[in-house]
This record gives structure tokens, sequence and C-alpha cells, in this order.
């Protein structure tokens, strides 16, 4: 009988023990390198910042959109210290062989409310971002490089973090604009 006990209390374990130890592990997939930002043909020592544009819809929804995603990149290209000079563009701005001029276009953007956040979670869906971004020889007014750009939130991680992800949407993508804009610039 007490055999029995052992075996009947024993073997679940045993099993559970087994099964837990042979389990095996897949290989990690490969993740693909990330591209690779091509450099721009030559270094500017300045870069102005023309106003960021968007649809009508858009600048409806979300009024203050361009201002805060052109701010936010501004004062990350400051922080890096990798031009001479970083501004938002106006009348008095030089347009020197020197000078790179930035214009943004945002086509989409979706930013989850709080309300929808708290009462859907994750089920609210994802926050995100696209825009087209022109880097343009403020010289010559030549487009020296477009690129489509975007960035979405994890909707789970968004819930998660009771939606902050969502409010930081646009100051994150102008430190993605600025990461990009340091990445193609030639090395001196």
């Amino acid at each position: 009988m007490h055999r029995l006990f052992l075996l009947y209390r024993l073997l679940p374990f045993l099993l559970l023990v087994m099964l837990v130890s042979c389990a095996g592990q897949e290989p990690a997939a490969e993740r693909p390198e990330p591209a690779k930002v091509v450099r721009l043909e030559r270094r500017y020592d300045r870069l102005a910042c023309a106003e960021f544009t968007t649809t009508a819809a858009i600048e409806k929804d979300y009024p203050r959109a361009t201002e805060t995603l052109r701010q936010s990149m501004i004062r990350a290209l400051q922080e890096k210290k990798l031009f001479r000079e970083v501004r938002a563009a106006d009348d008095k701005t030089p347009r020197g062989k020197d000078t790179l001029l930035v214009r943004a276009d945002i086509v989409s953007l979706r930013i989850v409310g709080d309300t929808a956040r708290f009462w859907g979670g994750a089920f609210a869906g994802s926050s995100g971002v696209e825009l087209n971004l022109d880097l343009v020889d403020a010289a010559s007014g030549r487009v020296v490089r477009r690129e489509k750009m975007s960035t979405w939130n994890n909707a789970f991680a968004a819930a998660w973090s009771w939606g902050a992800s969502d409010h930081s949407l646009l100051e994150d993508m102008g430190v993605i604009l600025a990461d990009y804009i340091a990445a193609s610039m030639p090395d001196k």
C-alpha cells in the first residue's frame, strides 16, 4: 500500500520532470541586420528645421502634433552637438552651402486616448505616426534625401504602462528623426 501511494504521488512529479528536462529549445531565430543608413554626400555644419506639415484632418484632431515633433527633433539634435547650429527655420535662416534644411510631412497619425486605453487596454490598438522626411541642401534647394519613416507602439506594452508610450509617441519620433539625421552625416 505504501509503495502504491508513493507511485501515485511520485509518478506525476517524475513525468513532469521528465517532460521539462526533455523539452528542447528551438534555435534562436536569426535577426536580420538593421538597415544601414547611407551617409549623405557631404557634411553640413548648420541645420535648419522648417515647419512640419500634415493633413487638415490630422491638424484638426492633433493641433500640436507637428510642432511637438519638430521641437523634439531640434532638442535631440542640439543635445548631440553634431552641428554648429540647430534651429527652427525662419526668414533669417542662412541659406548657405553648409546648411541642411529638414522638412517633414505627417501623413498618418493615431494616438490612442486615455479613456480608450483605460477601458480597452491592448484592444484599443496601437498608436503610431508615419511621415515623409526630406533633407534639403539649403543653398541649391535640391532634396538630398527623401525617406518614409514610421513608428508604432506595442498595444500590450502601452496598456501595461497606462498609455505612457501613447503620450510620448511624437517626442519619441523626434528622437528617432534626430538619430537618423545624425547617422546620415558623413564623418568629418
